[in-house]
């Protein structure tokens, strides 16, 4: 594999890795949020209502780090873009 292919490939994954940080970051305090203004209220009533409210949450925490997908796609697409999908040819 070429050296510039192996520098692209490593740039590319690197920066996915940190947007995924940023967009897990977001989802985290969104989440966070949402509990605090009562929109993810604990239940208070039976058992099996309390039971469920952890996979509630972490269910919410997902559809809100699957909303940021689209930017870190279209930001990892450009970039490739950017630099040329020449670069990303191993041969």
């Amino acid at each position: 594999m070429r050296h510039a292919a192996i520098l692209a490939w490593t740039q590319l994954y690197a920066g996915v890795g940190l947007l995924a940080a940023i967009c897990a970051g977001c989802a985290i305090i969104k989440t966070i949020c949402d509990i605090r203004s009562g929109a993810l209220a604990p239940p208070s009533a039976t058992l099996g209502q309390k039971a469920v409210y952890l996979p509630l949450i972490w269910l919410h925490f997902q559809l809100s780090y699957y909303c940021g997908f689209p930017c870190i796609m279209a930001i990892a697409v450009f970039y490739a873009y950017h630099i040329g999908f020449a670069a990303f040819d191993p041969s």
